[in-house]
């Protein structure tokens, strides 16, 4: 027997499910960033990305300075850029995603970070992350061909480069009570070019089969 009730209950309870899966991961992100932001001293003795720890085997720094702040400016910015990312991009958030890539852009942020800029001692913030974040989100809407998602890839390309060039605005510095790691920007955007890659390589070779 139709019964509508249920029709609205299935329906509703889908929409609930939706939202989860795509805000479940900025959600703990930005979570765990209040938290660490919260007890910021100890969080940045254990936590923060620190070369010279580093040397001495504390690989985790290397994911875990992503999730840190200077300051509650930096917090923020770092905090609203993620939710205007999810809310952009939202319908390519899948949990299992979101977990892989967050988990691999930020430990290849803090690798190459540690590799190849060696003037950087220190280094917390989910700016890396971000523009990575943003690259593989304009590379998913081009793949559906969406095609004013070429603009926005132009406009992280030209601000990245622009970066390595200038460097970030000075204001930008102030607010956050640090350089800013223009570095990060560009090992975040780089590598969320390989990595979306790879992702759509093996989706194709499952909807091949």
């Amino acid at each position: 027997m139709f019964n509508p009730k249920d029709i609205i209950i299935k329906t509703l309870s889908h929409q609930y499910y939706s939202i989860l899966h795509q805000w479940l991961v900025p959600a703990s992100i930005t979570i765990i960033s209040l938290l660490l932001f919260a007890n910021q001293t100890a969080a940045l003795e254990l936590f923060e990305f620190n070369r010279q720890l580093i040397s001495e085997g504390q690989y985790w720094r290397l994911l875990t300075g992503n999730f840190l702040h200077t300051n509650g400016w930096h917090l923020v910015l770092n905090i609203t850029g993620l939710l205007f990312l999810t809310l952009i991009f939202k319908q390519y958030c899948s949990v299992r995603a979101m977990i892989a890539f967050s988990l691999a852009n930020s430990v290849a942020v803090g690798g190459l970070l540690y590799l190849f800029t060696p003037d950087i001692a220190y280094y917390v913030g989910l700016s890396g992350f971000l523009h990575g974040l943003f690259v593989v989100g304009c590379l998913a809407e081009i793949s559906r061909g969406i095609k004013f998602s070429y603009l926005m890839l132009a406009v992280v390309t030209v601000k990245t480069i622009y970066e390595q060039m200038v460097g970030a605005p000075d204001n930008v510095r102030e607010l956050i009570g640090a350089n800013v790691a223009v570095d990060a920007h560009l090992y975040g955007a780089l590598t969320a070019v390989p990595m979306f890659a790879s992702y759509w390589l093996y989706k194709k070779m499952l909807n091949r089969d």
